[in-house]
């Protein structure tokens, strides 16, 4: 399994939970046995030469593949099922011996600022201050608006949950859809 957002999303939308992910497994082991299950790594390239017709994966990578699809004129559409709706924060930490460490802080500092979490608007990625951005005028609107709907409130799994589930998939996984 290479990303975590394929085996997550579909087993919430599978009636499952990070307390019993089987639901997620099950449902690509059902994929694989009716030979519906491709294992190719998805990219622009595999996505417009068709090996790769459907994509579950985080919604900025998918809107990403969007923008150099259609200049290749294939008509790439991204949608979030509202049945497996997950969300996670990208963990950043400052080495304590680099060479600089307040020119990092300073960077973190800025990355944290509404011009540093506007920069993640860019390539699709919502920012975690979104809505408080939206709520004081501070959030680039027009790259916002680019961004498909999301309905109701997203799980946020915590780390012992993922870690137990990770446990979980690598022994199951191999035999549930091997390739």
């Amino acid at each position: 399994m290479r990303a975590h957002a394929e085996w997550q999303a579909t087993t919430l939308a599978n009636n499952g939970s990070y307390g019993n992910i089987q639901p997620g497994i099950d449902f690509f082991a059902r994929l694989a046995r009716t030979g519906n299950f491709n294992h190719a790594i998805a990219g622009m390239e595999s996505i417009a030469a068709g090996q790769t017709p459907i994509v579950i994966e985080w919604d900025y990578l998918d809107l990403q593949h969007t923008d150099g699809l259609r200049s290749a004129g294939v008509d790439w559409k991204v949608a979030i099922p509202f049945d497996g709706s997950f969300a996670q924060y990208y963990a950043q930490a400052i080495n304590k011996d680099a060479p600089h460490p307040a020119a990092a802080r300073l960077w973190e500092e800025y990355l944290a600022s509404p011009e540093g979490q506007n920069l993640r608007l860019v390539d699709y990625a919502r920012p975690v201050l979104m809505d408080a951005m939206a709520h004081n005028g501070t959030l680039g609107t027009a790259l916002a608006a680019k961004l498909p709907t999301v309905e109701g409130e997203p799980f946020f799994p915590t780390q012992t949950q993922l870690t137990t589930a990770l446990k979980v998939l690598r022994a199951n996984w191999p035999t549930a859809a091997p390739g």
